[in-house]
């Protein structure tokens, strides 16, 4: 019986992206499973019962300096584990809009039975520690500059961060950069994640809510960035209103859904309405 109990483990491996614009290359090797670690890498094992705990103490060993391992002990049912463990994927990637987009990679792995289940999480990420916080250094200096801080509250500032970002990033061309950092201080720039995850601590350090939006504009994956003023959420693009889009500076500020809607498409649900 017990020898039967065993025929029954399952072990299987995911990989997938919280949303990351990457060029099919890197897309399909972030797809490939991993292999289980070796015995020596080992994580200490946090207890769950159920899969929203699982997102929890997931998102919190992510938090926690970028952890780069999580293994969970979940005890409850397995029926449907494989989807459920993307639900929690999701989940984790919902709680925060900046660690979602700084995260690389992630894969599980895990051994279960009826009724339990060990799951090991590696995840890597485009920055490191120091270099988030040399990127949140930069936005807490140019917010308290005078040519920011010194604006008008709502438009006019916001105007002054959004131009802040276009005239000092550029498009990666080679698609490998995918960090604020890398636009800041990288020799290539960096893609549509970089500038939205630089608008997005731009923002939040000047004391504007703000969310990264994943989406496709023109049917390439693209991310963006809302934000609300006066009560009401309007989207930007920064990366297509950089000069070297044909575009110029203003095309894509301050839009509606509506407006967005021409030649971008998104998840309306997961994200507030932009009705002005």
């Amino acid at each position: 019986m017990r020898a039967a109990r065993l025929a029954l483990l399952a072990v299987v491996s995911s990989s997938l992206l919280l949303g990351s614009a990457l060029p099919a290359a890197a897309a399909d090797a972030a797809s490939r499973s991993q292999a289980p670690a070796a015995a020596a890498d080992v994580a200490p094992v946090l207890e769950a019962s159920t899969f929203d705990e699982i997102a929890e103490l997931v998102h919190g060993v992510m938090a926690d300096g970028y952890g780069e391992r999580a293994t969970i002990q979940y005890r409850g049912s397995t029926e449907g584990l494989d989807q459920k463990l993307r639900q929690v994927f999701k989940a984790i990637g919902a709680k925060d809009d900046d660690l979602r987009f700084v995260l690389k990679k992630m894969t599980w792995n895990w051994t279960s039975t009826a009724f339990s289940a060990t799951i090991d999480y590696r995840m890597t990420y485009w920055e490191t520690t120091e270099q988030t916080a040399a990127v949140n250094e930069a936005a807490r200096l140019a917010v308290d500059s005078p040519a920011i801080a010194r604006k008008k509250e709502g438009r006019e500032q916001v105007q002054a961060v959004y131009e802040w970002v276009i005239d000092r990033f550029r498009y990666d061309r080679t698609l490998e950069e995918h960090s604020a950092y890398a636009g800041l201080y990288g020799k290539n720039g960096t893609v549509c994640q970089g500038y939205a995850l630089m608008l997005h601590r731009l923002l939040q350090a000047a004391g504007y809510e703000s969310r990264i939006v994943y989406g496709t504009s023109k049917g390439d994956l693209h991310l963006w960035n809302l934000v609300r003023l006066d009560g009401a959420w309007q989207h930007l693009d920064a990366t297509l209103d950089d000069p070297g889009a044909g575009k110029s500076k203003l095309s894509y500020f301050l839009r509606s859904d509506a407006a967005m809607a021409a030649d971008h498409s998104w998840d309306r649900s997961a994200y507030p309405a932009a009705s002005r």
